[in-house]
């Protein structure tokens, strides 16, 4: 199976656009102004991997009232991809329907014990404590749009409970009918119970005359529109634009041209990492036309990919649970074919395990939308001026080591939260 390349729930991703085999892929990852305000994770996911033959991705929307919805999306989008990736082309409708379902229900076990293994502050007020517990008790949930498109069969196989969107374009820019598809907000996937309310919705279908599919998150809202014909400048416009409203919320979008090749051009030449003598850190020579570089990791336990920003001195810092890790280099652009992946480095990481799968080995950024939100001090601590990301590498500040008044917010933020998710169980699970 193909390595799966997945974005950092952490980070804000800009519009980019790679080719793998004949498509070209654009994706976009932004957090809501509030999630980047905290420095928090986004609740959505984006993960996809391919080849000449097939390509599979996944778009995941947590739910936030669940426990950690930001654990089930990326739990969820993981293994989707893997098992579509590998999955044998279906006969039928039914047959893919009847194969999901038992894969949401095998998947619950392991997601269970990631969901119990997260633990909860021992600083928090007992109320809020016994708050939380009882909403992990009733686990994380996350809704999902799936896809499997496979050139030799010349077909697209799609999934999804909620109400993320796919889209289908014609070679003049038309949007297509999918008169059978429901998105219905209350489906999603539950760590605990499964599939909920209902089953899952699939669609098989012919590729013959789409040229373009687009998969995005709810996010968008009234402007979905502006995504029927877009640039990576526009897309990046209408991003600010969104973040800027007091309805802010997570987007993810993943856009696949269908018959597309990059400039004539030579791919990227590979870059040459070497280890950082005495740290868990890479270090190569830029590459020429790069405009970022993808960090391929590998261990006994997951595989992962980090993008890293371009810069005149790139560098990689693995920060991730403990164990030896296997990395490899790529070169990317938005305008020219990747370069291929660099000799294999190991590097070794001395953390402790963490309890959840978020891993943290790439740096916060943050978009300068953003930062002019923020409070002078808090924004002089990020690379303010550089293009809708920070490049530096940072440590997280320690819990004990934040103002108490911050500390005093988030608790009474946290309480809230805790509230309106007792409601809303209250209101809709009985």
């Amino acid at each position: 199976m193909p390595h799966i390349v997945t974005l950092n729930q952490e980070t804000d991703t800009p519009a980019r656009r790679e080719y793998i085999g004949s498509v070209a892929l654009t994706y976009l990852y932004d957090r809501s102004r509030d999630s980047q305000q905290a420095g928090g994770r986004g609740q959505d996911f984006i993960a996809f991997c391919g080849n000449e033959r097939r390509l599979a991705f996944a778009i995941c929307d947590g739910v936030s009232q669940s426990f950690h919805g930001d654990l089930a999306a990326r739990f969820l989008g993981e293994k989707l991809v893997g098992w579509l990736a590998e999955l044998p082309f279906p006969d039928d409708a039914e047959t893919f329907r009847a194969a999901l379902s038992a894969q949401l229900a095998a998947w619950q076990l392991e997601a269970e014990a990631l969901i119990a293994a997260q633990p909860i502050r021992p600083d928090l007020p007992p109320l809020l404590r016994d708050a939380l517990m009882r909403k992990r008790e009733n686990g994380s949930e996350s809704m999902f749009l799936a896809a499997l498109i496979d050139h030799t069969a010349g077909a697209l196989a799609a999934c999804w409970m909620g109400d993320l969107r796919l889209r289908l374009f014609d070679d003049k820019g038309e949007e297509l009918p999918l008169p059978e598809a429901r998105w219905e907000t209350r489906q999603r996937w539950s760590s605990r119970f499964g599939a909920k309310n209902g089953a899952p919705q699939v669609l098989l279908m012919a590729l013959h005359g789409v040229a373009r599919l687009t998969a995005h998150s709810d996010g968008f809202g009234s402007r979905s529109d502006m995504l029927k014909r877009f640039t990576l400048e526009s897309l990046d416009a209408l991003a600010d634009e969104l973040l800027s409203l007091p309805t802010s919320d997570d987007l993810s979008l993943l856009d696949v041209v269908l018959n597309s090749a990059p400039e004539p051009r030579a791919p990227l030449e590979t870059p040459l990492p070497q280890h950082v003598q005495g740290e868990p850190a890479l270090r190569w020579q830029p590459v020429a036309g790069a405009e970022w570089y993808r960090v391929w990791l590998e261990s006994e336990r997951r595989s992962f990919t980090v993008d890293v920003l371009a810069s005149e001195s790139p560098t990689f810092l693995l920060k991730a649970p403990e164990g030896v890790y296997t990395c490899r280099v790529q070169a990317l652009s938005n305008h020219r074919a990747p370069s291929a992946l660099s000799a294999a480095v190991q590097l070794e990481s001395a953390l402790l395990p963490e309890p959840d799968i978020a891993r943290r080995a790439e740096p916060m950024h943050t978009k300068p939308a953003a930062l002019e939100m923020l409070a002078p001090a808090q924004a002089s601590a990020s690379a303010v001026g550089q293009p809708r990301a920070v490049s530096q590498l940072k440590k997280e500040t320690p819990a004990a080591a934040e103002p108490f008044a911050w500390r005093l917010v988030t608790a009474i933020a946290a309480a809230i939260s805790a509230g309106v998710a007792i409601v809303w169980y209250f209101v809709h699970m009985r």
